[in-house]
């Protein structure tokens, strides 16, 4: 399964979709103010009550294992559940032309079976009772469970198993191959998916020699390159990146610590480290690079649709909260500026914008449909105009207070349950380095003016 929220924030992040974050002063000189410009203020000042910012992640403790594996541990005591959820940092951001879809394909045959289980794992998840899938991004791999706090060792046990034992034979990748290029084939029928893809390339695959390229391949890959797979091929992938010191650990839920530790350290304790986080080296900062071109698709049977996006910067940059409010400002539902300024005098059918954020790039997207009597370049030029707006002047206070309370709301809604808390805290560590990456954003968002 892909996860195409990245909106891998995730919607936020990653979760905001995806949880929501941007990235920021890689943005281009089409949105950038120079300070030899000031800008006028605004006329309007309300003054409203500043924002009570809650942490999310009182009481997690965060151990690293001697192999490597990063643990961390929330109880919440609330109902017999617990969620896990086990990240792998290894996306399509890790791939090339040649084996792109991969890491996607891996996901896949991790549900195959092992040499000590040779059974599909959907069965024996089936069997006790667990709520689970998997997903890939651009980032990272991640399994995940909901289950009776009573299985949790049996979960631990079976992923530890995956972890190192999975079985990639030759059936096996066959059988994988044909349900990948199915739902690759699905993808194909989308108008937005084939231009999103086609504005991310042109975007990310012009400067082969940066660190970031790899952020204009489809998560999925292409049929091309996953027809070719081979199994000695896939084997030595799964070797270089399943491993304790690539891989996050997070529980949630009704457990005791004390005892939950033990059984992690009894069941990922003895497994090998890769050697790779010793190795790996911090995010690369990408360059900064223009927007697209605006990028239009017209075809039979779809609206006329149209894509633009800026580049941004890595996930743990501080300009990414203004960034995040920046789009909601502009597409905010009907009080945002493209509702109020391009939908509602019917330029357009649809404007909206919206923030990816990754670990080494990310981008600010600006999506369009376009319906009958309306054309691109009256839409081009609207939307421009909002962009300049921001240069010439400040947003006004109040709109800025009511999306900074948008975004609070909408993190807290999403962090509800303990399966959004552990797939909160997967993320942050595995996309910053630091699982306390929503509280620090939060509160720099509240300080955004």
């Amino acid at each position: 399964m892909i996860d195409w929220r990245n909106r891998i924030r995730r919607s936020f992040l990653w979760v905001l979709a995806v949880v929501w974050i941007a990235f920021g002063s890689g943005i281009s000189p089409a949105i950038a103010r120079t300070a030899e410009a000031p800008l006028p203020q605004a006329e309007h000042r309300l003054e409203l009550p500043s924002l009570e910012i809650p942490s999310l992640t009182e009481g997690v403790e965060k151990l690293v294992l001697p192999n490597g594996l990063t643990v961390l541990l929330k109880e919440v005591h609330t109902a017999p559940v617990v969620a896990l959820q086990l990240w792998y940092r290894v996306g399509s951001a890790d791939e090339t032309l040649g084996n792109n879809g991969i890491s996607h394909q891996l996901e896949h045959l991790l549900f195959k079976g092992t040499r000590d289980r040779p059974i599909q794992f959907g069965r024996l998840f089936d069997a006790v009772g667990s709520s689970f899938n998997a997903f890939t991004t651009y980032d990272a791999t991640g399994y995940f469970h909901t289950v009776s706090r009573d299985r949790l060792d049996t979960i631990l046990e079976l992923e530890a198993d995956r972890m190192v034992n999975t079985l990639i034979a030759p059936e096996a990748v066959d059988s994988e191959k044909r349900v990948v290029i199915s739902e690759l084939q699905g993808y194909e029928n989308s108008p937005s998916y084939r231009l999103n893809r086609a504005v991310r390339r042109t975007l990310y695959a012009s400067p082969k020699d940066t660190s970031t390229a790899a952020y204009s391949l489809p998560v999925g890959g292409t049929r091309a390159d996953v027809e070719q797979f081979q199994p000695e091929q896939i084997q030595a992938y799964y070797r270089q990146y399943y491993a304790p010191d690539n891989a996050v650990l997070a529980i949630v839920g009704d457990f005791e610590r004390h005892t939950t530790l033990a059984s992690v350290r009894k069941t990922f304790g003895n497994i090998r480290p890769s050697g790779r986080a010793a190795t790996q080296a911090e995010p690369a900062i990408a360059q900064p690079l223009p927007p697209t071109n605006p990028v239009r698709l017209e075809e039979p049977g779809s609206l006329p649709l149209l894509v633009q996006m800026y580049p941004l910067p890595y996930a743990d940059h501080p300009d990414v909260p203004a960034l995040d409010l920046l789009s909601s400002i502009l597409s905010g539902g009907r009080s945002g500026r493209f509702y109020q300024d391009i939908i509602r005098p019917q330029i357009a059918n649809s404007v909206s914008s919206s923030t990816t954020n990754l670990r080494g790039a990310g981008w600010l997207q600006v999506s369009a449909t376009l319906g009958n009597g309306q054309d691109f370049d009256s839409v081009e030029t609207a939307i421009s105009a909002e962009f300049q707006k921001l240069q010439d002047s400040l947003v006004d206070v109040a709109d800025l207070e009511r999306v900074k309370r948008q975004l609070l709301a909408g993190v807290i809604l999403g962090y509800r349950d303990i399966s959004s808390q552990a797939r909160q805290l997967a993320g942050d560590e595995t996309t910053s380095g630091d699982y306390r990456y929503s509280d620090r954003y939060l509160q720099q968002a509240a300080a955004v003016t």
